[in-house]
């Protein structure tokens, strides 16, 4: 089920449908459902925090976990959940 998360320091609101977690420990906050063919966008923490555009295809095989019961994920550094 999706849930929104604020940014804590401008108030922006973004919408996360599933979270992904890589073999490197990047988190992606998928904030649509589908974008394109195999293109997500996403809220993405790894060197850096920012939000772009992935390939879903090209990550597959390092993924480790993922889901979209977002009531057991933390939100991202910087951000909280919206009750």
């Amino acid at each position: 089920m999706a849930r929104q998360m604020r940014n804590k320091s401008d108030g922006s609101v973004v919408t996360v449908h599933a979270h992904v977690i890589t073999k490197n420990w990047w988190e992606y906050y998928i904030l649509d459902n589908k974008r394109y063919e195999d293109v997500r966008l996403a809220l993405v923490m790894g060197p850096e925090m920012e939000i772009g555009d992935f390939s879903v295809n090209e990550i597959r095989p390092y993924i480790v976990t993922q889901t979209s019961d977002l009531d057991e994920v933390m939100s991202a550094p910087g951000w909280e959940w919206v009750r």
